[in-house]
């Protein structure tokens, strides 16, 4: 009964995790079809953004379900991830708005490393 209970909270966790996931993949479509993107990914906010929702704050929230590590899946995870990925939201819209990619972005000083 334990497992079961830990392997269908991991799913879930999986799951939501996965809907956001989904979301980046989208906005990153829409940016590439208007040319909205750097070449460097490193150099692009909304690249390296999606970079730390896939490997940083995502990787907490699924690994800290499947180790049943609440702090980390809750806190280290799904709330950082919900943040960066407001903040993905909040630079595809402005690219999407003036047609243009932002001058100079703030991520790479703020990163959630």
């Amino acid at each position: 009964m334990h497992t079961d209970i830990q392997f269908a909270t991991l799913d879930n966790a999986v799951s939501l995790y996965n809907r956001y996931w989904e979301g980046t993949l989208k906005m990153e479509a829409d940016l590439k079809a208007k040319n909205l993107l750097k070449r460097d990914p490193w150099k692009d906010g909304f690249q390296e953004l999606q970079y730390y929702l896939w490997h940083h704050t995502g990787r907490r929230a699924r690994q800290g379900a499947a180790m049943n590590a609440p702090d980390y899946a809750h806190w280290h995870g799904f709330f950082q991830m919900f943040q960066v990925y407001k903040d993905m939201q909040d630079i595809y819209d402005y690219r999407i708005k003036h047609n243009k990619i932002e001058e100079l972005s703030h991520v790479m000083s703020t990163g959630p490393y």
